[in-house]
């Protein structure tokens, strides 16, 4: 059955697609216009462009599962909306970026040209802090599960690097930080700048550290200070000051276990004020800033300084109140070691000139030996070049004969070949051709390789060795090279 193709439609049985956008704005704008809603979703695809200030992202809401997406819509915000997003990332420390889950105040728009989107209007950062502050917890909470070296005691933590004994004086430091951080000048200049003169030997271990994207690159360096087996006497980890979301590196569970397990005591000194990171809880000492932390060495180090002292006082006194007691025991000690000494000293010179001149005799002869073996190695050395040139000479001689008869015999086939080409090229030239009898057939001043494009009536021009016929075709008939019967 053949299928039957509708009229034509008229002009007024469609619409165009700006007519139909319109009527969907017209109806969002309807329904949608001044509300407002808070909303529970997923950060993805997010990217800021600073010049405008604006941010592009979407909101997706994910199945119960979480193998798939129940919900996703476009969003961005500008304006205040944009700096709502700044005050968040201040509060929480948290950058507005992928994977966030945010309670978020949005309206609905939609444009002809870029479809259905909600505009971000506020964020809520008190729901972002629960969210951070419960994966906090369960970090922490997972770090004394999973690990038997991590123990909680009251609302604090003992860690096998807290369990550490600091040495006596800390002298040889591995400092982790950033290549261009602040805080590490602050450590340095307060370390090498100290009031009682200590000297330390500073490592540096530079790397990222904000942002916990970046645990892996803060985790390896960690780990390159374990490989390098130096001994060091403490590791510090430095960071100057930054927004909070910065910090959150130090909230990671791998790196907190790490330090936590680390066989070198670890100081930090992060910089931060509000809240003390997983990393400090992990660590053997926390301080708050870079300097703090140079002040915690210096002032340990005057300590263990201070006790020497006081036990070199001890020392003194003891020492004194023994010496006067035993004064006349060791004057005699002392004269029997003179006596001694001298006697000692007299009873070995005379062993000690025989032992020279035997050193200086079997100096001589050692040197004599090692002459003789000097000049017959120089006399091979002066000899071994003279024959090598001998037999290069001969060998460039040889060299030299080859390419002039090998030469000579190219150049003779090449001339040859030459010479047998002009032969071949004088033999298939056309006047050669045309004395043997042969002839060349010319139509409308072209040369007929075939009959196909003669016919009868047609002027053609024959070409001999020294004539030329001009003759009209008064007959064509098909010739297959036999002779013809008679």
């Amino acid at each position: 059955m053949q299928k039957t193709h509708s009229a034509a439609m008229g002009p007024d049985q469609y619409i165009r697609l700006s007519q139909l956008s319109d009527h969907i704005q017209d109806t969002i704008n309807a329904r949608f216009k001044g509300q407002k809603y808070w909303v529970v979703a997923d950060i993805t695809n997010h990217s800021f462009k600073a010049d405008k200030k604006i941010h592009y992202f979407e909101l997706v809401e994910k199945s119960e599962t979480g193998s798939a997406i129940a919900a996703k819509i476009m969003g961005k915000s500008w304006g205040t909306g944009a700096l709502r997003i700044l005050d968040f990332e201040i509060t929480t420390g948290q950058r507005f970026t992928n994977n966030l889950h945010v309670l978020v105040q949005v309206s609905v728009d939609y444009h002809p040209l870029y479809g259905l989107s909600v505009n971000l209007l506020d964020i809520d950062s008190n729901f972002m802090l629960g969210i951070l502050e419960k994966q906090r917890n369960e970090t922490l909470a997972r770090l004394v599960r999973e690990n038997d070296y991590i123990w909680k005691e009251g609302e604090q933590y003992s860690t096998l690097n807290s369990r550490l004994k600091l040495p006596a004086v800390i002298q040889r430091i591995a400092v982790i930080s950033s290549s261009s951080s602040a805080g590490n000048e602050d450590f340095r200049h307060t370390m090498l700048h100290n009031d009682f003169g200590y000297v330390f030997q500073i490592d540096d271990y530079h790397t990222v550290v904000q942002g916990d994207n970046n645990a892996k690159l803060f985790l390896n360096k960690l780990i390159d200070v374990y490989n390098t087996g130096i001994p060091y006497d403490a590791i510090v980890i430095t960071r100057g000051g930054g927004s909070q979301s910065d910090f959150l590196i130090f909230d990671n569970y791998s790196i907190g276990r790490a330090v936590a397990k680390f066989p070198i005591p670890v100081i930090t000194g992060i910089g931060h004020q509000k809240n003390v990171s997983i990393t400090d809880m992990m660590a053997h000492t926390h301080t708050k800033t870079p300097t703090k932390a140079a002040e915690f060495i210096i002032a340990h180090n005057r300590s263990f300084e201070q006790s020497i002292l006081a036990l070199q006082r001890t020392i003194v006194i003891k020492s004194q109140q023994l010496f006067l007691g035993h004064y006349k025991e060791l004057s005699r000690i002392k004269n029997a070691v003179s006596y001694n000494a001298a006697a000692l000293a007299a009873n070995h010179k005379k062993q000690l000139d025989q032992t020279r001149e035997q050193i200086i005799r079997n100096s001589r002869a050692v040197l004599h030996e090692n002459q003789k073996t000097l000049l017959v190695a120089a006399q091979h050395t002066l000899q071994g070049p003279k024959m090598l040139m001998v037999e290069r000479k001969g060998e460039l001689l040889q060299l030299r004969n080859a390419i002039k008869t090998f030469t000579n015999a190219y150049l003779r086939r090449q001339e040859l070949t030459l010479e047998h080409h002009q032969k071949t090229v004088k033999m298939m030239s056309p006047q050669n051709i045309l004395r043997k009898g042969y002839a060349i057939i010319k139509v409308k001043d072209a040369i007929a390789s075939s009959a196909e494009g003669i016919k009868e009536g047609d002027d053609i021009e024959v070409i001999l060795k020294d004539t030329r016929l001009i003759s009209t075709v008064k007959e064509k008939i098909q010739y297959d090279g036999r002779e013809p019967d008679l």
